[in-house]
This record gives structure tokens, sequence and C-alpha cells, in this order.
């Protein structure tokens, strides 16, 4: 039986109190192996994460193909950002036009983050 400290005294848990730290342990233990989805990086950790992938020498044609109502701001946003943003809009098209869907994105910026 595990114990618990009450006003300084050791006593044995109830089997519903065991129960319920073990169930809090382990959903502690289940968050912490999830990856979070950092919510920007720096231009430079992105701009490797998509080399890793395959994809970086993707971004220029893509931009390059948009219209040219929306290229001049992509251009802008590709050559001068300092972060990428993961959900600003100019990302999550680029990534469609890229072949990633969100679970994709979502894995290249935890992937990105760590570079």
């Amino acid at each position: 039986m595990m114990k618990k400290s009450v006003n300084g005294v050791d006593v044995e848990m109830t089997p519903a109190e065991e129960a319920a730290f073990v169930a809090e342990q382990a959903a502690a233990a289940e968050d912490a192996a999830i990856p979070k989805v950092p919510m920007q990086v720096t231009m430079r950790q992105a701009r490797l994460a998509l080399k890793n992938a395959g994809k970086l020498a993707l971004v220029g044609p893509a931009i390059a193909a948009l219209p040219q109502s929306q290229r001049e701001a992509a251009e802008i946003e590709w050559e001068f950002s300092s972060v990428v943003e993961r959900n600003r809009p100019f990302v999550v098209s680029l990534g469609t036009i890229l072949g990633l869907d969100g679970a994709a994105m979502d894995a290249l910026f935890i992937s990105a983050e760590k570079l």
C-alpha cells in the first residue's frame, strides 16, 4: 500500500486514493511525452527544417507561382521575417502549396525548434 503524509504523519492511502494518484502520475507522464508544437521558430530554424525535409528548394518556385497580388507580400515575409509564426496565413498557405498538412506542419515546427 502507498502512504501519504497527513499532518506530518504517514498514513496508508485508501484504494481509491491510490488509484487516483497512479492515474494522475500516468496522465502527467503522458502529457510530458507529447511534444508541444511551438507557435514560432526563427527563420534560420525554419529554413534548416525545410532543408532537412527536402522542401527548402521548393519554397522559391512556390512563392514565384503565387498571383502577383500575393507574391510581393510573400517574398517580403520570406526574405525579411526574423521569425516564422505557425498560424500566420502565409505560413499555412505555403505549407499547403508544399504538400504539408497540419500534422506535417506541426512536425516541421517541432523539429525546427530543436535546431
